[in-house]
């Protein structure tokens, strides 16, 4: 499916082209003769006698975007596993096709004033409403705090609901219901397992899974991290290639033409044929020893994303104290450090001993060293008035909103969620979040989530507000 994003003097809209014909004169009427909550009109147009809709999506967000840098708790995820519930009745109500919503996280978008969701209507788009909404559960299982307990037995509640490919949609709409609910008065109190939990009389038996719900499933720690990974370039690969290839032909040759055959040219001489064999094994040696060099391996960071077991994290963190502090009896028993303390002396100057309680201080410390992560930074032409804007992480988020930001720029001109910063095999990339009053680049205005490649030197319009953006 075609994306494309344009902006006007006072809207912005997402373009979507339109989808099969199957009830699609019904569904734009409807759409379009009544304010149906929670679902964005789509304004359908003819351009170039194609047909796109277009969708005013002006003071909105996405949660993609919300949800980038901070987890997802509890009451976040109720609200919109319960407003997704609400839109997708009212499609009933309407006689819509609850497969033509737009249930993805790129799709579904946060009046950012009112914070009420907001769903994209695609007639003819089609999708399983519940593959779409499986999938969704997943993309919130990767950003829930996984400190809070509630939280995650929630999501996890819903994702057993949906794992069965032939699971009813009632039923996961009766489990998103029953967390907010949960009245006893109106509900039958039924066990499962060591649980208990509440069946709604009025609604279809609720899914049930053999796994025990009594705790919150264990959510894996994710813990990214920058790598210098090191590498030969592909032209070593292709010098080794021509090294074992040429060998074979020069054999090939020598045969061919009797140059390893005895005067009569009747049959090869072995003395020959071993002295030849020996010279290429010689030269073909010295060849990939030169290649295969280490002053010609090169260097990458690479980010690498693990899920670490946070017991044993825990576990690590127990039996490192345990060992730090027999380290530490072990140290201060030491006749020198006794002798020192009974005499009150100084440290003895030659001493490598670095005696440390602290268990998060490295072992090895690299003097003046840069600490500081290589990055970019955008220089303000105003340096009275804006401060510079260091980069040293990415995806690196520029807008009003104070802690879900990476850099707050309070200005009234400047969005709550402005403008991405991002970076891609060394090459950094600008992306416009949508934002009402816009960015530039070099002068030129950037559509909406698009993302565009920008380099040392250029100039960026941030809501007017000019910067330059510097490698460092």
């Amino acid at each position: 499916m075609e994306v494309s994003y344009i902006k006007d003097l006072h809207n912005n809209y997402l373009v979507l082209p339109k989808g099969d014909d199957n009830g699609e004169t019904y569904c734009v009427r409807m759409l379009q003769a009544n304010s149906i909550e929670g679902i964005i009109k789509p304004d359908k147009r003819t351009i170039d006698n194609s047909i796109l809709y277009y969708y005013d999506i002006t003071a909105k967000q996405t949660i993609d975007i919300l949800y980038n840098k901070n987890p997802i708790n509890l009451e976040q995820i109720r609200s919109l596993f319960t407003s997704l519930s609400d839109i997708i009745e009212q499609s009933y109500k309407y006689l819509l096709n609850e497969n033509d919503l737009l249930i993805n996280p790129e799709y579904i978008y946060y009046e950012l004033a009112s914070m009420q969701v907001r769903v994209c209507y695609l007639p003819g788009y089609n999708k399983d409403i519940r593959k779409q909404m499986a999938s969704l559960i997943e993309y919130i299982m990767n950003k829930v705090e996984y400190k809070d307990k509630e939280a995650v037995l929630y999501v996890y509640n819903l994702y057993a609901v949906c794992r069965n490919e032939e699971y009813s949609f009632i039923n996961l709409l009766s489990a998103i219901k029953e967390k907010i609910e949960g009245n006893p008065a109106n509900n039958e109190k039924k066990k499962i397992g060591h649980i208990e939990t509440y069946k709604n009389k009025k609604s279809e038996p609720i899914y049930e899974d053999n796994y025990p719900r009594n705790q919150p499933p264990l959510m894996m720690e994710k813990i990214s991290e920058d790598k210098e990974q090191v590498y030969y370039p592909l032209s070593t690969y292709i010098y080794t290639g021509f090294c074992l290839i040429g060998p074979m032909m020069v054999l090939f040759i020598c045969i061919k033409s009797k140059i390893i055959y005895n005067s009569f040219g009747n049959r090869i001489e072995y003395g020959k044929l071993m002295v030849l064999i020996l010279i290429l094994i010689c030269v073909v040696g010295y060849f990939l020893r030169k290649i295969w060099d280490k002053k010609n391996r090169l260097t990458r960071i690479v980010s690498e994303e693990e899920y670490v077991d946070p017991r044993k994290i825990n576990k690590t963190i127990i039996d490192t104290n345990t060992k730090q502090n027999q380290t530490d009896d072990e140290l201060y028993s030491w006749p020198g450090v006794l002798e020192a303390e009974e005499n009150d002396k100084e440290p003895i100057k030659n001493s490598t001993v670095l005696l440390s309680t602290d268990n998060n201080i490295s072992p090895t410390v690299l003097l003046n060293g840069n600490t500081t992560a290589r990055g970019c930074c955008f220089i303000p032409e105003n340096t009275n008035v804006y401060e510079e804007i260091q980069i040293n992480k990415f995806p690196f988020i520029i807008g009003k909103s104070k802690g879900n930001v990476d850099y707050c720029l309070d200005k009234e001109i400047i969005s709550r969620y402005h403008v991405k910063i991002t970076k891609e095999d060394d090459i950094c990339y600008i992306t416009d979040l949508n934002s009402t009053n816009g960015t530039c680049l070099n002068e030129n205005p950037l559509p909406c989530y698009k993302r565009h490649e920008i380099k040392d030197g250029d100039q960026v319009g941030i809501a007017g507000i000019k910067y330059l953006f510097n490698i460092v």
